[in-house]
């Protein structure tokens, strides 16, 4: 029999919970503020954190090749990423935001901030910083 009180069960179910409720919320904004879908923006905040490779993209984000090769043609068509060749590697491509990029990701970010804080917000100020910490470390290589 498990033990559905294990923490590892716990968490499984609390992280599920908060993701769907985080996501919902989120793929509102998304659409509201850029006729963008969820995928899209990940991507677009993905790229703006650092990320720039098609590849790295894919594992970073989890995503089926296919469906971030459709996202970075839409954001490309929509004036919103360029694509570069990698200049150390012919075979490679680079993914950048343009200023119309950038300007969305934040705008979108902008949108979205209020509805996380009320959420962070049932949290004290310690609360959060742990929470956050702890994120961190679990999201890191085990």
């Amino acid at each position: 029999m498990v033990d559905t009180d294990a923490p590892e069960l716990q968490l499984l179910d609390a992280l599920y919970r908060l993701n769907k409720l985080v996501v919902a919320d989120a793929r509102v904004h998304v659409a509201a503020t850029a006729h963008l879908d969820l995928v899209d923006f990940l991507v677009l905040r993905t790229v703006k954190l650092g990320v720039e490779t098609p590849s790295d993209l894919v594992s970073d984000l989890g995503l089926n090749p296919s469906v971030l090769s459709r996202a970075l043609s839409k954001l490309a068509d929509s004036g919103l990423v360029t694509r570069e060749i990698d200049l150390a590697d012919s075979r490679r491509s680079r993914i950048r935001l343009t200023d119309n990029g950038v300007k969305t990701t934040d705008d979108i970010g902008e949108r979205l901030r209020p509805s996380l804080a009320r959420r962070l917000g049932l949290l004290t100020p310690d609360q959060t910083r742990i929470l956050l910490e702890s994120l961190e470390i679990l999201c890191g290589d085990t």
